[in-house]
């Protein structure tokens, strides 16, 4: 049973994630891929809007943890400091980039939630680097395109 529930958590995690992170990037495509010009504005806007996505996929996992762990009884987080909302939040960023100081360590099944958000976060931060990859790469084509128009 607590196996099954750390299925279910963490399918619903990546779930959940990659849900807001594509509604985040199609939102964003339309303001700056799609954009008739992109500006240094924009980029920063959307550096603001990945590092935000990023955030949010932390805390909501985070959360996980917490429900998990306190409600749930299906494992912990050990180590100093690991509980608790930023110890949660700690734990949870280290965990999604997959950092691995080892001084929180999660216990029992939350062990596989812990997995799936390392897998996650490796996913999602190659996914925000090609999306500004496609960004920069639109700047600077658009760039070039009216430098050479002026000439």
């Amino acid at each position: 049973m607590e196996m099954t529930a750390a299925i279910v958590i963490s399918a619903t995690l990546v779930l959940l994630t990659t849900s807001v992170r594509l509604a985040f990037f199609m939102l964003a495509a339309r303001y700056t891929l799609d954009a008739e010009h992109f500006t240094w504005h924009r980029f920063f806007c959307l550096m603001l809007g990945i590092y935000a996505s990023h955030l949010f996929d932390i805390a909501t996992y985070a959360l996980a943890y917490y429900f998990a762990w306190h409600v749930l009884d299906i494992g912990t987080l050990s180590g100093d400091r690991a509980d608790g909302p930023l110890g949660h939040f700690y734990a949870s960023a280290v965990m999604y980039t997959t950092i691995g100081f080892g001084d929180v360590l999660p216990t029992g099944h939350l062990r596989f939630i812990a997995s799936t958000q390392g897998l996650s976060g490796l996913l999602y931060i190659a996914w925000s680097a090609s999306f500004i990859f496609a960004a920069m790469n639109r700047m600077f084509k658009e760039r070039q395109s009216r430098t050479a128009g002026h000439r």
